[in-house]
């Protein structure tokens, strides 16, 4: 874009809009349940939905790479 003065520079005028950012899902690592192995088992706490609840879930998994799996898909689905 041009002006009297010649090519515009600098920062463009409008700035893009970036949705508003949501709650992570964090990953809690159980160390005082151990499975068989004795590795500690996973738990992803979900924040709470707007206007359903109002406390987090919590959702146990048998192992950290199942939970980081389910992360990564709940993840891309939002």
């Amino acid at each position: 874009m041009t002006n009297k003065n010649g090519p515009r520079r600098g920062r463009p005028t409008s700035t893009p809009k970036r949705s508003p950012s949501l709650p992570s899902i964090k990953l809690h690592l159980l160390l005082d349940a151990p499975d068989p192995d004795g590795l500690p088992r996973a738990a992803l706490e979900i924040p709470p939905s707007p206007g359903r609840n109002r406390r987090p879930t919590l959702l146990l998994f048998a192992s950290i790479p199942a939970a980081l799996a389910a992360k990564q898909r709940m993840e891309a689905g939002q």
